[in-house]
């Protein structure tokens, strides 16, 4: 998933809205560096959507943000009667696309004399639930200033009920339902607990940091920080530990060869569950298990 991280502040703000009714075989136009954002929410049917060389398909309830320097066009006719709004939106501040969710330099230091920066970040390609798509609409629905009908090939322009305020309070209601930021950035200690409970459910199977990484959708170095600030270990090593007590408690329970103990526990090799246990507890689990025995 590509994520669109704005730094604030300044926040982004609303320009426009409207809505478009497309009928079948109609196409969305080409447009070069429109110099705005161009937020595309499909309310039903399907829009054929290319930015650059990226080719999108925009169903019911997903969502698209256009680059404002970048070329887009409909690259395919709708095969549908189809129904979206679209949203333009600015930013005075600086922002960029990445395929990780933890931003680059973020700064969260208070200050009663300065601004503190933060990151909205919202999903360029998205499919909503059904819930948030209805909020979605109810949020939108407010800002329509314009409505584009291909049947009658005539815009209509409306006369809005907000002031200006009240636009971009409704568009920061958009901004929150979509920002994907807050998820993270305000609380590493959960997310760690969050990998901690699912190394110590899963500690049997195989997987690796990328696999977590695509698990929790977050980018390797910022979990390893969150792990690190929390359990002060990396979530290798945090893993290695569960896998270690669990194998000790089988050598203390049970009459299972150290082979299958290395295998339950989820270790690679029979060869490397006893180098890791020797370096941790100072002992093969052979001689482990007999020290223990000999004292029954």
């Amino acid at each position: 998933m590509i994520y669109m991280h704005f730094e604030s502040p300044p926040t982004p703000h609303f320009i426009s809205a409207g809505e478009a009714l497309y009928r079948r075989g109609d196409r969305h136009k080409k447009r070069s560096s429109i110099g705005v954002f161009d937020m595309l929410f499909v309310v039903s049917g399907r829009l054929y959507l290319m930015e650059e060389n990226q080719h999108y398909i925009i169903d019911e309830n997903q969502l698209l943000i256009l680059s404002p320097d970048k070329i887009h066009q409909g690259y395919k006719l709708c095969d549908s009667e189809t129904k979206f709004y679209w949203l333009h939106m600015g930013c005075a501040g600086s922002y960029y696309e990445s395929e990780h969710l933890h931003p680059a330099k973020k700064i969260v230091n208070k200050s009663l004399f300065r601004d503190t920066m933060f990151y909205i970040t919202l999903p360029k390609y998205i499919q909503l639930t059904e819930e948030k798509g209805k909020l979605l609409r109810s949020f939108i629905e407010p800002l329509l200033m314009f409505s584009i009908n291909k049947y009658s090939n005539a815009t209509e322009k409306f006369r809005t009920r907000l002031n200006p305020l009240q636009q971009q309070q409704h568009f920061l209601n958009i901004l929150n339902l979509l920002n994907t930021d807050s998820k993270f950035s305000n609380a590493p200690d959960d997310l760690a607990a969050e990998i901690m409970q699912y190394m110590q459910n899963h500690y049997h199977t195989s997987f690796t940091m990328q696999d977590l990484a695509r698990k929790f959708n977050f980018h390797p170095v910022h979990m390893i920080r969150c792990m690190k600030n929390s359990y002060h270990v990396t979530p290798i090593q945090a893993l290695t530990t569960i896998r270690l007590e669990k194998g000790k408690k089988l050598l203390l329970t049970t009459a299972m060869s150290v082979q299958d103990i290395s295998e339950a526990v989820g270790f690679s090799s029979c060869s490397y569950f006893i180098k890791q246990f020797k370096a941790a507890y100072h002992t093969t689990p052979s001689q482990f298990r007999q020290e223990i025995q000999s004292h029954f």
